[in-house]
């Protein structure tokens, strides 16, 4: 009865780690659009043109203006160099001048001068000066009109 028992749980466990390992295999490829050089979301997304973008231009302009040396050593969270850590801070709000990251980097909507909104300071002069711009032109790519159109 105990040998039953045991073979019973070691091909429940085997079943389960089968079906683990199918499920992540298939999700590798969910999202790939094997007609254009892009990946899909099934809400129709466009991830590759917004991490495109992000790689091409944000990127950049993060390293120019000096969030690595914080944000990129691992001890200050988002690791700016991430796109997967950036979209996440980037999809809280509602549109490219209301999302947390404009509200850190140009420091909008602190509490006082004294206590910044961002304790690296404030990185935008205004959300329309550079980082800030292309961040939100990153964001009308990600989740503006255009992408829901599409």
């Amino acid at each position: 009865m105990t040998s039953a028992k045991s073979i019973m749980g070691m091909l429940l466990a085997g079943l389960l780690l089968a079906t683990t390992w199918l499920t992540v295999q298939a999700g590798a490829n969910d999202y790939v659009d094997n007609n254009k050089d892009n990946y899909i979301d099934n809400a129709g997304n466009n991830f590759g043109k917004g991490k495109t973008f992000f790689l091409s231009n944000v990127f950049p302009k993060l390293a120019d203006n000096g969030c690595f040396n914080c944000h990129a050593r691992g001890y200050v969270r988002p690791n700016v160099q991430r796109y997967e850590e950036m979209i996440r801070r980037l999809a809280i709000g509602d549109s490219a001048e209301n999302n947390a990251v404009i509200y850190k980097i140009a420091n909008v909507r602190s509490i006082s001068p004294e206590i910044p909104n961002h304790p690296g300071g404030q990185n935008c002069a205004t959300i329309n000066a550079e980082p800030c711009k292309t961040i939100r032109q990153w964001w009308e790519i990600e989740f503006g009109q255009e992408s829901a159109d599409k």
